[in-house]
């Protein structure tokens, strides 16, 4: 069971992000990514369709023998990782979530979490936003409706930019001064975020906690691999295309 690899999956080349982190803190282990492209975006479709495409991925992963899934999607998360535990009680499933506790220590006062309009409408979401706000400290959910798609098929860096600036628009008056990426496409443009933002806004990504949750997870349940190789990665794209591996070596030279 320790040789066995750990399966990530996002609905396309989002969770690319978390892999790269995940590689760095678990240098020997297997992965197996799989992106969901064929369906993407996520954000567009209904709680059921997610819950269905994403037990689908879940037994297509298990039989090639995963030890471990981490679920490399914020709005996958939200809707479906309750669910996905209960379906599959004997497998360690690892779910990502927005890094507000993080951007609340660090001092902010008004936090935009931007993330898909699915993730924002959620309940899980609307909690996790509750219980990091008071001791002024105020996180306001931030639907980007265009954001993940235009991240997943290589929009321009100024077309990225300009519809930020757009959607940040209504917050200027007030202000503010901490941006939590709530997806993990949004990683993948945290320059082009950062400067429609402004040089002063921090800006806050969950993929190290959610790679760091998985190493120390793996270690409590004494499956981390106890190989001395470098681990592989199988990628997999569900419309049968190489983009993701591509995209991934792109990640690799920032």
């Amino acid at each position: 069971m320790n040789a066995s690899p750990i399966g990530v999956f996002d609905s396309g080349v989002g969770g690319l992000s978390l892999l790269f982190e995940l590689r760095r803190l678990l240098p020997n282990e297997d992965f197996i990514y799989y992106g969901d492209r064929a369906n993407a975006p996520y954000g567009a479709k209904t709680h059921e369709e997610i819950l269905d495409i994403s037990k689908g991925i879940f037994d297509e992963l298990i039989s090639r023998g995963c030890k471990a899934i981490v679920v490399a999607c914020n709005t996958a998360t939200a809707v479906a990782i309750e669910p996905l535990r209960a379906a599959y009680p004997d497998l360690p499933i690892i779910g990502i979530e927005p890094a507000v506790k993080p951007a609340r220590v660090a001092g902010c006062r008004r936090v935009l979490v931007l993330a898909t309009p699915v993730t924002v409408s959620e309940s899980r979401f609307s909690a996790l936003l509750r219980a990091n706000s008071g001791e002024g400290c105020e996180f306001i959910g931030v639907p980007c409706h265009s954001l993940a798609y235009m991240i997943e098929n290589d929009a321009p860096s100024d077309e990225i930019e300009e519809y930020m600036s757009s959607v940040f628009a209504p917050y200027r008056e007030e202000g503010f001064d901490g941006i939590v990426l709530g997806c993990t496409h949004y990683p993948l443009a945290k320059r082009e975020i950062s400067r429609a933002a402004g040089e002063s806004v921090k800006v806050f990504d969950g993929s190290v906690g959610t790679a760091t949750h998985t190493k120390n997870t793996l270690e409590r349940l004494s499956l981390n691999s106890l190989a001395r190789k470098i681990g592989t990665v199988e990628f997999i794209s569900s419309d049968g295309g190489d983009h993701l591996e591509q995209f991934y070596k792109k990640i690799a030279k920032i």
